[in-house]
């Protein structure tokens, strides 16, 4: 009687067993699936979105559109099939960032303490810069062509920006996909980066997107926390 019910219970978990392995098997499929870059909408209409991230890039914008001269910028980000490059308000206007346009590029103001002289001091208004800078700046972080994971790889490549010009021809941006399973997108990371900036020690080595690859209606965006500053000739000659 003992011998039957031990046959009965193994019996009964081997049933378990082989029943659960059919339902386990059902898992070794792979079912592929992508993280979504579409981001639904044109360039400027995103930015317009995340004021949080894009203000400061937004008013620069409107700063030099102002002017007659430089109606060609805010034209760029309704260009089709190019790459831009996005500036968080940490890359251009966020004063508690050592490495921000306004807190690397001081102005001159008034001196709080002694109002009849002035004194360097960071930037707080895109007024206080002039609008043939600031439209060069954002030339140069516009790219020709659309420069995705899909058309990039881990041979590095210069890529001609809107603000190359036959008088200006390095203004180039060095791009490649790090050699590594993530496949980072480098930017600028070429041999000979400036070690100092107007005399200020930096460190733009190894700089990368925010978040890269993400594909509006009319080119590709790469958002970045770090404005970038153009190579100098030798550098394109020998990378």
């Amino acid at each position: 009687m003992k011998i039957n019910k031990l046959f009965t219970i193994l019996g009964f978990v081997g049933w378990i067993i082989f029943s659960g392995c059919g339902k386990l098997q059902d898992g070794y499929d792979y079912h592929k699936s992508f993280y979504n870059t579409d981001v639904k909408m044109n360039v400027m209409d995103f930015m317009k979105s995340r004021p949080d991230l894009f203000s400061g890039m937004l008013a620069a914008i409107d700063y030099v559109d102002a002017d007659p001269n430089f109606k060609d910028v805010k034209e760029m980000y309704s260009s089709q099939g190019n790459t831009f490059l996005l500036l968080t308000n940490d890359a251009l206007t966020n004063i508690q960032d050592d490495n921000s346009y306004w807190v690397l590029n001081p102005v001159y103001g008034p001196d709080p303490d002694n109002p009849d002289s002035t004194i360097k001091r960071f930037g707080s208004d895109w007024s206080q810069y002039s609008k043939d800078t600031i439209a060069n700046l954002l030339r140069y972080h516009v790219l020709k062509g659309e420069q995705t994971y899909s058309t990039l790889s881990s041979f590095p490549k210069w890529v001609e920006t809107f603000a190359y010009s036959s008088t200006n021809d390095s203004a180039k941006i060095y791009l490649y996909l790090e050699n590594v399973r993530e496949a980072n997108l480098r930017i600028n990371d070429y041999v000979g980066v400036p070690l100092t900036y107007k005399g200020v020690n930096i460190n733009w080595t190894g700089i990368t997107p925010r978040t890269p690859d993400l594909h509006a209606t009319n080119g590709i965006i790469h958002v970045m926390d770090t404005w970038l500053f153009e190579p100098t000739k030798e550098a394109i000659k020998s990378n």
